[in-house]
């Protein structure tokens, strides 16, 4: 199946990504069933599973079955627009859309689909009013909500690079994402891609530096909200990371480019501004530096990931130097020390579930003839604790 999935990346210095489409759902129906027949019901739902399962051989026959009880059915000619989409026959794809839309212009996939479509081909604008047209029919359609507002976020980018004004196109992008927080409070990306729009504000639009402060805290909250919700988000990632080193704060960034790499180590902006964040840290010592070129070189470096958890606990960086533990041992169950730092440190929280948890990690990891003065430490705190 050929990809509903478009990236361009912005020409900010800010923000350097900005996240994909959301793609085409299967086939859906509409809740129309007024009128049917049975075997033209049977043949919609069969039409309708099989696009799910992505067999459009057995899609196609089903949906022309359908086609056959009842011409006019929109969900059937909805399906095989998507089957066609699918095989890479745009053309053919809109036919069935205009035609399920004539048939039920309250159904709102058919106009999102056919946003999909202008949008890959660059045309922001006109995808946004199917997007617009859809989401009048069906204000929950989050697939149709969230282009929308990707839409305008794009018409800003191409607006930037025109040398055009592009606050108009934000504003309208703002105004459905905060739309989306309300409606579906833990959808990821569009905390990212606000934080896009901050970042390009306290670039381009902050008059004094208390509003450019107030404009790149915003930006720094909405990536962490992105990555609370979604940690894998190579985006939210990569923005976060490079905004903090836009503002110097450099020990945060070299985590930030770190957890980049961890999850797409080819990535070309943290390979690169990795460096920069290092040559700017407060972390520098030999064995760090040799951790970062082993992690830059190979993310799934466990023994890289301990050594620079321990040097955000030295900096004080308490919870990515958690993380980077966790990391090391997710990479690397042989490195025991880091359920000793992970214990010493819940043990200093009062987590003494996770201190315990930790401290048996460590434990077992080393057996009888690892580590002796971490081991006794551990089995004095399981003692300690086990008593509570």
């Amino acid at each position: 199946m050929r990809s509903a999935i478009v990236r361009l990346r912005p020409h900010l210095s800010i923000a350097l990504t900005i996240a994909a489409l959301a793609p085409m759902l299967g086939a859906a129906m509409c809740g129309d069933k007024a009128g049917k027949s049975g075997p033209e019901l049977v043949q919609e739902q069969a039409c309708v599973a099989n696009i799910d399962k992505q067999d459009y051989n057995a899609a196609e026959t089903r949906c022309e079955l359908c086609l056959e009880f009842n011409e006019r059915n929109a969900e059937c000619l909805n399906g095989l627009g998507l089957i066609w989409y699918a095989r890479g026959d745009d053309e053919r794809a809109r036919k069935y859309w205009v035609r399920a839309i004539r048939e039920n212009n309250d159904f709102a996939q058919p106009r999102s689909n056919m946003g999909v479509l202008e949008f890959e081909n660059q045309s922001y604008a006109e995808a946004a009013n199917h997007f617009r047209l859809a989401i009048e029919i069906d204000p929950r359609f989050l697939p149709a909500r969230y282009n929308l507002a990707l839409s305008h976020l794009r018409l800003g980018q191409q607006a930037i690079i025109d040398h055009k004004d592009p606050t108009p196109p934000y504003q309208a992008a703002e105004t459905e994402y905060r739309k989306i927080f309300e409606l579906y409070p833990e959808h990821a990306q569009s905390y990212g891609d606000m934080g896009v729009i901050m970042s390009y504000r306290a670039e381009k639009v902050a008059t004094t530096e208390n509003q450019k402060r107030t404009f790149i805290d915003d930006a720094e909250q909405y990536y962490v909200r992105c990555l609370d919700l979604a940690p894998m988000n190579k985006e939210c990632r990569t923005n976060l990371a490079h905004l903090l080193l836009a503002i110097g704060r450099f020990d945060e960034a070299l985590f930030h480019f770190v957890q980049c790499l961890a999850v797409d180590k080819n990535n070309p902006i943290c390979s690169t501004e990795i460096q920069l964040a290092y040559a700017g840290s407060a972390m520098k010592s030999e064995a760090l530096k040799k951790y970062m070129d082993q992690l830059v070189a190979n993310p799934g470096y466990g023994q890289g990931h301990y050594g620079f958890c321990l040097a955000l606990f030295d900096k004080g960086l308490v919870e990515q130097a958690v993380t980077e533990c966790e990391n090391a041992l997710k990479l690397d169950d042989t490195l025991c020390l880091s359920h000793y730092q992970l214990a010493k440190h819940y043990k200093s929280v009062l987590n003494r579930d996770l201190a315990l948890e930790n401290c048996r990690g460590l434990i077992r990891c080393a057996g009888e003839t690892k580590h002796g003065s971490e081991v006794a430490d551990c089995k004095a705190i399981v003692q300690a604790l086990e008593v509570q």
